[in-house]
């Protein structure tokens, strides 16, 4: 936790020095995902490959700031799942979870008339507001049972393009790759991570 917590102190202050001269605006986004978990077990060995993906997606609204020179500053909140499937001794397992997330990020963009070319990275955090784990035909409930941690917090990496359509609306496409710090498991002998990679697509409307 204390890692977080301090990558966001950092985003929060170079945020903060954001020179004059800059374009805000507001955006909304949506991302199919592919997610799944990595996991190392008691004696330390990892067992990333006995878990497979999901697709699934994200969706969220946010404020971009752009400054003449092309530093970028992004806040964003929104909704993201995550989940995972396994095979394991007969037995089909599967996680859904839902988180509501929040991000804070810097970048660079290189600012040109039409098609202008970024790379943001994030901090985020997410409280996890719905989760099933389903054991063949049979779902559990493993918020209410609080059988996993509800927080989840690391970093999102998304170069991009942004393309102007006019002076105040420009769409944008990225690619995400998102590296969890949290254990999600109570038994802090194991640990599991989400990861997932996406593809954004969004509108930024300018003022």
């Amino acid at each position: 936790m204390k890692k977080i917590k301090i990558i966001w102190i950092i985003l929060g202050f170079i945020g903060c020095v954001a020179t004059a001269n800059a374009q805000s605006s507001l955006t909304v986004e949506a991302s199919p995902l592919y997610a799944s978990f990595k996991f190392t077990d008691s004696d330390g060995n990892k067992l990333n490959s006995e878990y497979s993906g999901i697709f699934t997606g994200a969706y969220g609204v946010g404020y971009r700031l752009v400054t003449a020179g092309g530093f970028m500053v992004n806040v964003g909140a929104g909704m993201r799942k995550a989940g995972a499937t396994m095979v394991y001794d007969e037995m089909n397992y599967t996680w859904d979870l839902q988180y509501a997330s929040g991000k804070l990020g810097v970048g660079y963009m290189l600012v040109k008339d039409k098609v202008s070319p970024y790379l943001s990275v994030s901090g985020y955090y997410g409280y996890l507001v719905r989760g099933f784990q389903t054991i063949n035909n049979e779902d559990f409930n493993i918020v209410k049972s609080e059988s996993v941690n509800t927080s989840d917090y690391g970093i999102l990496v998304s170069p991009g393009i942004q393309l102007s359509v006019s002076e105040n609306l420009a769409t944008f496409i990225e690619f995400n790759y998102l590296m969890g710090f949290a254990n999600l498991e109570k038994d802090e002998s194991q640990k599991s991570t989400n990861y997932a990679y996406g593809l954004t697509l969004g509108l930024s409307f300018s003022f």
